[in-house]
């Protein structure tokens, strides 16, 4: 308090606040003068009535009207603490006013006698949306008093809101929550509900354009279901799907920014699964044509049939409000929860308060008590900081400048964050009382120092509400006996020991209606709770009975009434090895057993599992009369025969055609010991064809499919000589192979160039010729006298020639290497394939191959200059060899000349190189002495073309 005692002072003297100095008699601060609220400021205090002792018959009013921007109401706080003052004599009248002018609702009508240490009013919301308050003060002219000192101010406070809450089930566009808000849903299992909050804002600045914002988006919500916890969905619609029959409780607390909590709670009570016990038929086993009496039965008239059990669900918790604790002297504020549910149970012990936990803040501690008195009126200090004698609770500490939570220090109403919770109790609590933990601090975020939160051990002794009632009024009450400050209970909630709370809250449904399912056995009572049902065929047949609960819940159960069957024996059967152990007859009261045609034994005939066994393979057919009701059942029993197959038997050849195997018409399977032994076209055809690899004697076995019997027989094979096919050899030499014969044999031949070495006994001979060619042989073996005959190609050995030869440097020519008929291909060095090849000058090598061996021949392509020359002079008449015009040249392919004489006339021309001109025109005679032109072309075998121009002299 010290701290706020400097703030007033110098509010006081130094004028440094705006509205230090307001008086009674000053204008009025109405809509259009409004405060202005930022510069009401914290601390000190800035209303007077006029100076001095106020003056006799006095009569005036002013009006305070926040800038509603700024803040949303005014309050006024008169207090007799320090730096403030109130005197007012009794016969004198102090009137506030919840409005703008004298006309608004009356708040208090006060004096020194009415409220000796002061007071504090604020601005209501229901009342006066201006947030303004009218004071008026009238004196009469007797006694007088000093008058007061004050502190006017305003602020954006906590705007009421009203929360609502729907439920929807299953998609239901209808409110289900009935009554409204805090009613009941009414579900089946399995049904989804959507619960929606709807808080309704009357008072937030999208309602009135003022104050702090208040929409379904900026509000936070906590869900909690009573069984299933906290959801931790911050929404404002949950989706519920109960997962039990039972009921839930769901507690759904909403906070809006400033903070200001506000609650509901509504239940859900799932419908309860009905019990069919006492319902179902008089006999659940009868004859076939036997009426019976099924019974259901939901009415309170009905003697038997369903039973409704009651359902149940846990208590859920309560909770306070907001709670604006604003400056006062002496002022006492309250706040109460209302218990319920705990029955006529009592406070038996101090543990039975587990804890008693506020969201509060306040400004300082050093003036405050705070105390919960429960529904017998008995109360408990909890905390009581204030060392100046209270009237609250007797004792007390100074608890200094200390603030409690997230304080702003501020006056006006504004709260502070984060919301801090302070806890009171005697079981395991974490310090000791708040007057013995007075250094246990921290600096909050607005930098005052504050109790750190946590629990603490109350100030009294919760033994004092031994015998007080657990349901009633249990009532949180805070005394601020010093001005200059103010706080919050955000919310406050008292937990109780789990022992105390009664384990369940019950409910019971009951049936609105109740029928059987239509079913063409009931023959009478059809539209009733008792029906009769009468069977024509033998076996279960089912009956529901269904009910209707006031929920809207269908349930229903099902009833087996046994009509006895006939006599069940096994179906028609085939036995192995001609015996047969029944099984799996039914009968009421057993039967006797017969057969037809003879031929059957039983072991008994009176027994319901007999053995029965034949000597004789063949179809039977049994019956069997029950003894109940003399119904007869029949059925066939095969008894196949045992497999017959073929002899012993011994043949030559490869295969043996199986016939006559006699076999049930199942078939079976044929099997060998050896893998050599082959069944074609499969090993299930009942009369296969039976091969082998090799000769020898085999067993082979048929095993039928219907009993796995087994029979077996020996084949002895002698298997067709076998030896290589056609072939061929070289070096007229063939070494034979692969001979099979089952006794050996005789190899021949009709040429006598062929040779058998060693022998023509010998099963595989090397075989030889003199000659090339192809020879037949034949073998011939000893056991069966069969002949196979191959052929032999002997095969000469492959040859190939070449022949070398020269060419003109840079061409190329197409030769040839020489062809031989033994040979199959020829592969030139260059790549080539083919007895002719494509050659330049080189070196060339050719490879001719058979299947026998390969060949090789190497030629030499020499490279030489080809050329062309002319002479330049002939003498006609010279006998060395100069007589005739002719050219020297080599590899020359193609060539054409003409010769022409000065006057450029055509003497002669010709295409053969090697050809000479004697001198002669194309007339035959003899050429003038004299000079003469030549013109040639020519295309050498390199592919190069010539052409050359010249003069020869022709002289006699």
């Amino acid at each position: 308090m010290r701290k706020k005692l400097l703030i007033a002072i110098g509010s006081l003297f130094l004028g440094s606040v705006s509205y230090s100095q307001m008086q009674m008699t000053d204008a009025d601060y109405v809509d259009t003068n409004e405060l202005d609220c930022s510069a009401l400021g914290a601390g000190g205090v800035n209303f007077i009535d006029m100076g001095g002792n106020y003056t006799p018959n006095f009569d005036d009013t002013i009006t305070f009207c926040p800038d509603l921007t700024q803040g949303t109401k005014v309050s006024i706080a008169f207090a007799t603490n320090i730096g403030y003052e109130f005197d007012i004599h009794p016969t004198d009248t102090l009137y506030i006013y919840d409005g703008p002018t004298t006309a608004a609702p009356l708040l208090a009508a006060t004096n020194s006698a009415v409220n000796p240490t002061g007071a504090n009013w604020q601005a209501s919301f229901l009342n006066n949306p201006s947030g303004c308050l009218t004071v008026r003060f009238k004196t009469d002219g007797a006694s007088d008093g000093t008058g007061w000192i004050a502190k006017v101010a305003c602020g954006n406070l906590a705007q009421p809101y009203y929360p609502h809450l729907e439920a929807f089930v299953n998609g239901s566009p209808i409110n289900q929550l009935n009554p409204i808000d805090t009613g009941y849903v009414n579900v089946c299992l399995g049904d989804s509900i959507l619960f929606v909050a709807k808080p309704l804002f009357p008072y937030s600045l999208e309602s009135t354009g003022f104050g702090y914002s208040q929409t379904l988006t900026n509000v936070n919500y906590s869900w909690t279901i009573s069984n299933v916890g906290p959801l931790g969905i911050n929404n404002d619609s949950i989706w519920f799907v109960p997962t039990a029959r039972q009921g839930y409780f769901i507690d759904l607390k909403m906070t809006d920014q400033f903070p200001q909590l506000m609650g509901i709670t509504a239940k859900v009570r799932v419908s309860i699964l009905p019990s069919f016990a006492t319902a179902g038929p008089v006999e659940d086993t009868i004859c076939i044509g036997t009426p019976d009496i099924l019974i259901g039965g939901v009415t309170a008239q009905d003697t038997a049939g369903v039973d409704v059990p009651g359902g149940e669900f846990s208590i859920g918790g309560s909770f306070a409000g907001l709670t604006f604790l604003p400056d006062g002297n002496g002022q006492l504020y309250e706040t109460t929860i209302n218990i319920s549910g705990l029955g006529s149970g009592t406070v038996t012990q101090a543990s039975d308060i587990s804890s008693i936990c506020l969201d509060i803040e306040h400004s300082f501690i050093g003036d405050l008590e705070i105390a919960l008195t429960c529904p017998n009126g008995t109360m408990v200090s909890l905390m009581n900081t204030y060392s100046g004698g209270g009237d609250l609770v007797a004792g007390g500490c100074g608890g200094g400048g200390i603030s409690l939570g997230s304080d702003t220090d501020t006056d006006g109403g504004a709260p502070g964050s984060p919301v801090e919770t302070y806890c009171f109790s005697f079981v395991n609590p974490d310090y000791g009382t708040i007057c013995a933990n007075l250094g246990n601090t921290y600096q909050n975020p607005y930098g005052n120092t504050s109790m750190l939160p946590g629990t603490y051990t109350p100030d009294g002794n919760f033994s004092d509400f031994i015998g007080c009632p657990l349901d009633g009024d249990w009532t949180i009450s805070v005394q601020d006996n010093q001005g200059i400050d103010d706080g919050y209970i955000f919310q406050w909630g008292i937990t109780f020991d789990a022992s105390l709370y009664p384990n369940f809250e019950t409910y019971q449904n009951y049936y609105v209606d109740g029928f059987w399912s239509a079913s063409p056995n009931i023959i009478s009572g059809q539209n009733d709770t008792l029906v009769v049902v009468q069977t024509t065929a033998p076996g279960h047949s089912y009956y529901t009975y269904n009910v209707v609960d006031d929920f809207g819940c269908s349930y229903d159960t099902t009833f087996d009434v046994f009509s006895l069957p006939l006599p069940i024996i096994f179906p028609d059967t085939l036995a192995c090895d001609m015996t047969f152990q029944v099984a799996g007859t039914q009968a009421f009261a057993g039967g006797v057993w017969s057969a037809t045609p003879n031929g059957l034994n039983f072991s008994s005939t009176t027994n319901n599992n007999p053995l029965i066994t034949t000597n004789t393979a063949g179809t039977y057919t049994v019956s069997y009369i029950d003894n109940a009701c003399s119904d007869t059942i029949t059925s066939t029993i095969i008894f196949p025969p045992y497999p017959q197959i073929f002899n012993d038997t011994l043949l030559c050849g490869d295969d043996f055609q199986v016939t006559g195997t006699l076999v049930y018409p199942t078939g079976g399977t044929w099997s060998a010991a050896s893998p050599e032994v082959i069944f074609l076209p499969n090993n299930t055809t009942t009369n296969p064809t039976i091969t082998a690899t090799t000769s020898g004697q085999y067993t082979v076995t048929f095993t039928d499919n219907v009993c796995n019997n087994s029979t077996s027989s020996q084949v002895t094979l002698f298997l067709l000589p076998q030896i290589f096919p056609d072939t061929a050899a070289c070096n007229f030499v063939f070494n034979a192979t692969g001979t099979i014969a089952a006794n050996g044999g005789v190899w021949s031949t009709a040429d006598t160039n062929i040779h058998f070495i060693p022998n023509a006994n010998v099963l595989n001979p090397t075989i030889t010729s003199s000659i090339p060619g192809t020879f037949q042989v034949t073998f011939t073996d000893n056991q069966c006298n069969t002949s196979i005959t191959s052929e032999i190609e002997f095969i000469n050995y492959a040859f190939v020639t070449t022949v070398d030869t020269v060419i003109c440097l840079g061409a190329t020519i197409v030769t040839s290497c020489g062809v031989y008929p033994q040979n199959d291909s020829y592969v030139w060095s260059n790549g080539q394939v083919g007895n002719n090849v494509s050659v330049e000058p080189g070196v060339y090598t050719v490879t001719a191959s058979n299947e026998c061996n390969s060949h090789s021949s190497t030629m030499t392509i020499g490279g030489k200059v080809c050329y062309i020359t002319a002479p330049n002079i002939i003498v006609l008449s010279s006998t060395s060899g100069n007589n005739k015009f002719f050219l020297s040249y080599d590899g020359v392919e193609e060539f054409h000349i003409s010769i022409v004489n000065r006057w450029g006339n055509l003497i002669t021309e010709y295409d053969d190189p090697g050809a000479a001109w004697d001198g002669r025109n194309l007339n035959g005679e003899v050429v003038s002495e004299g000079t003469y032109f030549y013109n040639f072309t020519a295309k050498l075998q390199t592919g190069e073309e010539i052409q050359q121009q010249g003069f020869v002299q022709v002289f006699h």
